[in-house]
């Protein structure tokens, strides 16, 4: 039996003595390096795939591009807090923060329910940023301060010091941005597949994911959160959740919803106004258009069928009333539609016994248009991608259409890839060279420059031109009725159809003009009276620029939107937005775009 140290050898044995180093701070040790790693890309890869979740939820409360306008800095920021912060606050945080992740997930869709009825306060600038700070952000600082932590408790010695420095937060990165890309491209082609598959089912995907990663006693914090999500969140498509939309829509804003699907332009869906008698079909924050119903109140107007609401896609059949210097019956005609909305303009086409062509990239909005719109069945429908189709089609089918409609608009703008010079001279190339003419719905501001590059870049391609409004502009308060000049006015946000032919020699007269509907063309739509045929006085002048001529070079020329720069464009469309989903929140109340 060793022999006990007395008192005074003790005291001699610590005279002089160094002080004992502190502790060092506590440091998670996972059972192996391979595990470690493991958790820490599994942690990077669901913060990766939450952000395009992220954006899927604020859309339909805010729209697609006001959405994103801090997203991308705001996720780079949180990231590398998360990294750069490890250092610091790890000492004096709890040894296992990361079970803290499956809570902050399960919250995510509940704090997000609250906040929406906070949207018009927010305005769509700082919404979406506001959301994100008490949502996506938290849960990918978590995220990267938990992968931090574990790629820390891998030994690296004996590899080279800047690598082992650098490498675990390069290959961190990579992973992320890898990954975040490949959810945002992915993710739209599954989306709406089913209940799961949904904006609220993929956040419920994710907060799962996080409990099997961490389990911990911990879980039982987001009990509530669970039940909410389950049971009151309206957001979530499940049948329960729907009926309890429906109660609430009917009671609180006297709206019902018909129809919802999650598809690949957006969240679409079919609402009706109970008190106003019109029905509308939104995509995100967007109306992609409406009829007023027959009711007994507007019978008594006059009013015998279903009646857009907006009068642009009226003015959209004036493409069959320009005059051609050898016209042919419409029977002979065949037309192609780019885009499709409620279906208002193809029904106008097709009801004049002209076979039509649809083209339309969401499935959901083609069903939608059948069962709630009237659209007729008697029409070829290709469900694709409109730049693939055209540019297709303008090799193996050129001259095929006297009559193309280019009517598109998603999530409060439009698709930039729809308005290059290389995708119009595709829609140039499909024309009949002696009858063809092209209708272009454009929605813009038009104080904005972006208008004017659209407008540039269809004169770039097509000779002859003619653009209309679909209301009058804006005059003075003061009721003398004049216009006031577009650079005064706060927003002129309007629907403008361009018209154009393949050439100039093809329109009567050598200059374009457009006849007058007969009864026949009318029918016995009010709309389409008041509308179809384009007004002089809501001709909007435009001059083409100098040296900007209809198949001049227009390569090099920054005034022209091509494939390889539409900067400019998009720039533009993310003022354009604002003014749109503000004048959405008049159209529709805002309880019920926040509702969904």
């Amino acid at each position: 039996m060793p022999k006990k140290a007395s008192n005074k050898e003790v005291a001699k044995r610590s005279q002089g003595a160094p002080a004992p180093p502190p502790p060092a701070p506590p440091t998670y040790q996972p059972v192996s390096p391979a595990k470690a790693i493991f958790y820490a890309v599994a942690f990077l890869v669901l913060a990766a795939i939450s952000s395009p979740v992220s954006q899927y939820n604020l859309s339909p409360v805010y729209g697609t591009l006001p959405s994103y306008i801090f997203h991308h800095r705001g996720t780079l920021y949180a990231a590398l807090l998360g990294f750069m912060l490890k250092h610091y606050l790890y000492p004096y945080l709890p040894r296992y923060l990361h079970n803290v992740l499956p809570i902050v997930a399960y919250w995510i869709p509940v704090i997000q329910f609250y906040l929406f009825s906070f949207s018009s306060t927010f305005g769509p600038v700082w919404g979406p940023l506001i959301t994100e700070i008490c949502t996506y952000y938290p849960l990918l600082w978590l995220s990267t301060f938990s992968a931090k932590v574990m790629l820390d408790a891998v030994d690296l010695e004996g590899v080279n010091p800047t690598m082992a420095e650098m490498g675990p937060a390069l290959a961190s990165y990579m992973t992320f941005s890898f990954m975040e890309k490949a959810a945002s491209a992915l993710l739209p082609r599954f989306i709406g597949s089913s209940e799961f598959i949904t904006r609220s089912g993929l956040q419920l995907i994710v907060a799962t994911s996080y409990t099997v990663l961490c389990p911990s006693r911990w879980i039982l914090l987001a009990i509530p959160a669970m039940l909410h999500s389950s049971r009151l969140n309206i957001h979530n498509p499940s049948n329960s959740t729907t009926a309890l939309l429906n109660q609430q829509l009917e009671q609180q804003e006297g709206w019902r919803l018909l129809e919802r699907r999650e598809s690949i332009t957006g969240y679409v869906s079919v609402l009706e106004s109970l008190e106003s008698g019109f029905r509308v079909m939104r995509c995100d924050h967007s109306l992609l258009g409406g009829e007023w119903l027959v009711t007994d109140e507007r019978i008594k107007m006059g009013q015998v069928e279903p009646e857009p609401v907006y009068g642009v896609f009226e003015l959209l059949g004036g493409i069959r009333l320009v005059e051609l210097d050898k016209p042919i019956p419409e029977t002979e005609k065949n037309a192609l539609m780019i885009g499709l909305g409620i279906g208002t303009a193809p029904k106008s086409l097709i009801g004049a016994g002209i076979p039509t062509t649809i083209v339309e990239i969401d499935p959901a909005v083609h069903a939608f248009a059948t069962s709630y719109f009237g659209l007729p069945t008697n029409h070829t429908v290709h469900l694709a991608n409109a730049i693939s189709f055209a540019a297709n089609n303008s090799v193996s089918h050129p001259g095929s259409y006297d009559y193309i409609v280019h009517d598109v608009f998603t999530g409060g703008a439009e698709p930039v890839g729809l308005f290059t010079h290389e995708f119009f001279n595709d829609l140039k190339g499909m024309l009949k060279e002696e009858t063809g003419v092209v209708a272009i719905n454009y929605a813009g501001d038009t104080r904005l420059p972006s208008t004017q590059l659209v407008l540039n870049t269809i004169h770039s391609v097509f000779p002859a031109c003619r653009i209309f409004r679909d209301n009058p502009p804006p005059t003075p308060a003061d009721g003398s009725g004049a216009p006031t000049p577009a650079e005064a006015l706060p927003h002129d946000f309007v629907n403008m159809v361009v018209f154009c032919t393949r050439s100039a020699a093809a329109l009567k007269d050598g200059r374009m003009q457009f006849r007058r509907p007969t009864d026949a063309e009318v029918g016995k739509s009010i709309a389409r009276r008041q509308n179809m045929w384009p007004k002089p006085e809501l001709e909007i002048p435009y001059v083409r620029p100098e040296g900007l001529e209809a198949g001049g070079a227009w390569k090099g020329d920054e005034r022209v939107v091509t494939r390889a720069r539409t900067d400019k464009l998009s720039e533009g469309h993310r003022e354009s937005v604002i003014s749109h989903w503000k004048i959405m929140r008049t159209v529709v109340p805002a309880k019920v775009w926040e509702m969904w």
